[in-house]
């Protein structure tokens, strides 16, 4: 045993080889399940069972390994995959990870579907419901190939129950639903996601969902809408709102244009009112948005929008922003879009609390906002624009003209951090 902690990925059918033995005979302790500890033969070291406190005895195990103890984990399907591996590593420095660490890999068990049902799954999606709040039902159900690691909260029934309410369209689709592989008691069976809603399944199950092309028909446009990969400019029927409180979907556009939004990071949505612009972004993106909002109501409906949209990557704080901000993860892209005479207030806290070269876009509607940004010396401002939108309404049931609406004005600014 060459390093203090020694990582086998178990596969899916379990048999002890010559190096795992030889390891065995050294290991002080040995992390794994009780299924796996069945599996070996007799031995001296201690077992513990790997519980829901995985992080706190992934720093146990570093812990013991920097004090001299030799340790061996057992992992089902591969470490490295939504595994014990990966959180020992999140772990380690770099330096532990190169002397006290070695893990042998493994197919996981989605591999392992795959090759059962003889399925390439190189342009399949990978999801996990084992921790998350959510799932993003938006990005399963654009998927050519989804391939969904189920959890006890999240079990394949619930998740396919969920793509169904989410997409009707959705209910025929023919997925594979598998359990317990490589055990006496393995199932699989292709069903459709309506008749795998109604299954009682066990929570570490995987579900794949096989290429589906719906039939053409007439469409129901906002439906097709919500169930669109691609958030941008979404008809502004689609959000549920209060009295029209909605940035317009032209204007979304531009916004999400000017934020050059990133393929991770973090965004600040201030003043969400109905959601739709911080919605929009977490749609278009893989960056976690934080949406602050002050007003109950509107948070209710930022929740309906959230779950009408089945975006998981967005996260509402109800309250005060100047209150909320210092408690946001640090931002790569902010935008205000409600805090009224607090504003240039709120940009202060942005500026303290968010990462330094951090775009901010700020939209005003009224002309006294637009003097307090215009006055703002205390960021530099890239720019600032003014979006003209007219929109085609009859006269008289007969003649067509543009009316106007309020112009919104952008405001740009660079956060370079406190002096």
């Amino acid at each position: 045993m060459h390093k203090a902690i020694f990582i086998y990925s178990c596969g899916i059918k379990f048999r002890p080889d010559a190096k795992l033995l030889a390891v065995l005979d050294q290991a002080d302790c040995i992390y794994g399940s009780q299924n796996l500890f069945d599996s070996l033969p007799k031995h001296g070291a201690k077992e513990i069972c790997i519980t829901a406190k995985a992080r706190q005895q992934a720093e146990e195990i570093l812990s013991q390994a920097e004090n001299g103890k030799k340790i061996l984990v057992l992992c089902s399907g591969d470490s490295l995959y939504h595994g014990f591996a990966s959180t020992v590593l999140s772990l380690a420095d770099t330096e532990e990870r190169q002397e006290l660490i070695e893990i042998i890999p493994n197919i996981t068990a989605f591999q392992a579907l795959c090759a059962k049902c003889r399925i390439p799954w190189q342009d399949a999606e990978l999801f996990t419901a084992h921790f998350p709040k959510s799932i993003p039902l938006r990005k399963i159900a654009n998927s050519k190939k989804a391939v969904i690691y189920c959890g006890s909260k999240f079990t394949a029934s619930v998740i396919a129950e969920e793509l169904c309410r989410f997409s009707p369209n959705h209910k025929e689709r023919q997925a594979i639903f598998a359990e317990r592989l490589g055990t006496e008691h393995e199932k699989i069976l292709q069903a459709s996601l309506e008749e795998i809603a109604k299954m009682d399944t066990h929570p570490t199950a995987v579900l794949l969902l096989l290429p589906f092309k719906k039939e053409s028909g007439e469409e129901n446009l906002l439906q097709v809408q919500k169930e669109n990969c691609l958030t941008l400019g979404l008809d502004d029927e689609v959000f549920a709102k209060e009295n029209h409180l909605i940035t317009q979907a032209d204007c979304r556009a531009v916004i999400l244009s000017r934020l050059r939004l990133l393929p991770e990071g973090v965004v600040w949505d201030l003043g969400a009112g109905s959601g739709a612009v911080g919605l929009e972004a977490a749609g278009l993106s893989g960056m976690q948005v934080y949406g602050v909002e002050k007003n109950p109501g509107r948070c209710l409906l930022i929740a309906e929008n959230q779950k009408t949209l089945g975006i998981n990557n967005y996260t509402l704080t109800e309250g005060n922003i100047l209150d909320a901000v210092s408690d946001l993860p640090p931002a790569d892209r902010i935008f205000i879009g409600g805090a009224g005479s607090d504003v240039c207030a709120v940009l202060d806290k942005c500026r303290a609390h968010a990462k330094k070269n951090a775009l901010i876009l700020v939209s005003a509607v009224t002309m006294e906002t637009y003097h307090l940004l215009y006055g703002y010396k205390n960021m530099p401002r890239l720019d600032c624009i003014q979006i003209n939108i007219s929109q085609e309404q009859t006269i008289a049931k007969k003649y067509h003209a543009l009316k106007p609406i309020n112009p919104l004005y952008l405001f740009t600014f660079k956060n370079q951090g406190q002096e």
